[in-house]
């Protein structure tokens, strides 16, 4: 079994805000079957991020994790890019931060250390 997709939801309308975020991430727009709102991105695992449109209230906790090769250089550019940044505590040893996308989904991002090497 592998994990196949995570889903992130945004506000109806706003699917434009964060495409770039995502891809300053290092994901890869893939094309998304159908007609309704949203975008798909690719992992180089095949892994994909879907973002979808609805509206509602998010709980402020949801979020998907990746790991970055170069932690720090993925801060700098998110932050040179005016997207938040803020160092998490360590965890089974690797170092390990959290950002937002521009609709305030929260994003994990760990260094490939221990288990998540």
């Amino acid at each position: 079994m592998r994990l196949h997709h995570v889903n992130v939801l945004v506000p109806v309308g706003t699917t434009a805000s964060v495409v770039g975020f995502y891809e300053l991430l290092g994901l890869t727009p893939a094309a998304k079957p159908g007609e309704r709102a949203g975008a798909w991105f690719d992992l180089p695992d095949g892994t994909q991020v879907h973002v979808s449109e609805r509206d509602g209230p998010r709980h402020p906790d949801s979020h998907f994790a990746l790991v970055s090769d170069d932690l720090d250089a993925l801060a700098a550019r998110l932050g040179s890019a005016g997207h938040p940044w803020s160092d998490g505590p360590g965890l089974d040893g690797a170092r390990r931060g959290t950002t937002r996308d521009p609709q305030g989904n929260l994003v994990e991002v760990l260094e490939p250390r221990g288990p998540f090497a």
